[in-house]
């Protein structure tokens, strides 16, 4: 962007008013000269809110890397933490989680707002105490749904592995690139294809004309959503702020500790934890409220006791 204001914003003005009003630029070099110059000069003062938000971006990217992630082992039906500063580690058996939706409502200057959280508890019976971990989410069903799929990877972790209906439907596989969870180099190759894809580049039927293609039920060919994506890619430095995310996912994360990483060692099918009879039970009322009585996870759970 700053290269776009500093040097090609100028000269696409210049040969603009040379095209179309040749007698306002009588000396073109010298102008094309002067806007670089002006135009330089508003781009310096740019350089230091872009130097912020470089240092914000890196220095939230070393914050990230001392945080460890709480990990959920759907084999051992347990759940670790790791503290970041005293790097302690709390492992706690899944069915001894306590989790809960919170919401709150305060009032500022410009009006009342509400926030909403997912918390979880975790026991940690040396040293007596519990472990909140809470997690900031846009609702209250952004919440419920957050443990929902921590749930369902911990109970029915089969499922979660299931294809997308809608890409099934369609009889569409997803890349590797298209199912990874964070954003790097992989996404250039992705959003190209996106461009390709809104086009209908990929569709085949090239030599089809376009009254063929409509007849047969083809999207109409253009090349301008790829062209359009080239533009864009080099006016924000082509692959540099894809090299920034692959390297802020790939720094930002922690080293863990012996003791975890041998603890997420896969087991044997024969030596995996089984759920106790309280909860299979528990789960099968949860089960059945909501699909024979239609009731809400909320609702199912209040008639399971878990409530």
């Amino acid at each position: 962007m700053l290269l776009f204001s500093a040097f090609i914003a100028p000269t696409l003005i210049i040969t603009y008013g040379v095209t179309f009003y040749p007698e306002n630029f009588p000396t073109p070099l010298t102008d094309l000269v002067t806007a670089i110059q002006v135009f330089s000069g508003y781009t310096l003062l740019g350089i230091i809110p872009f130097g912020a938000y470089l240092y914000g971006m890196i220095s939230s990217v070393y914050e990230t890397a001392k945080t460890y992630p709480v990990r959920f082992n759907r084999q051992r039906r347990e759940v670790c933490y790791v503290d970041a500063n005293t790097h302690r580690v709390l492992i706690v058996p899944w069915e001894r989680v306590v989790a809960w939706v919170a919401n709150t409502q305060g009032v500022t200057s410009y009006g009342a707002t509400r926030q909403y959280t997912l918390g979880m508890g975790l026991e940690d019976e040396e040293q007596d105490k519990v472990q909140f971990l809470l997690m900031a989410q846009p609702s209250d069903a952004h919440s419920l749904g957050m443990w929902a799929a921590i749930r369902n990877y911990m109970e029915d972790g089969q499922q979660v592995d299931a294809p997308n209906p809608l890409m099934t439907l369609l009889g569409l596989t997803p890349s590797e690139d298209r199912l990874k969870l964070y954003e790097g180099l992989h996404t250039f190759d992705v959003e190209r294809e996106d461009a390709r894809a809104l086009g209908g580049l990929d569709e085949g039927g090239e030599h089809l004309t376009a009254a063929q293609r409509e007849r047969y039920g083809y999207t109409k060919r253009s090349r301008w959503p790829l062209r359009f994506w080239y533009i864009r890619r080099v006016l924000l430095f082509w692959k540099m702020p894809y090299l920034f995310a692959e390297w802020g996912h790939r720094k930002g994360r922690p080293t863990l500790p012996e003791q975890v990483q041998a603890w997420s060692q896969p087991l044997p099918p024969e030596q995996w934890a089984t759920p106790s009879p309280a909860l299979v039970n528990a789960n099968q009322i949860v089960k059945d409220a909501m699909d024979k009585k239609g009731a809400s996870f909320v609702e199912a759970c209040k008639m399971a006791g878990l409530h």
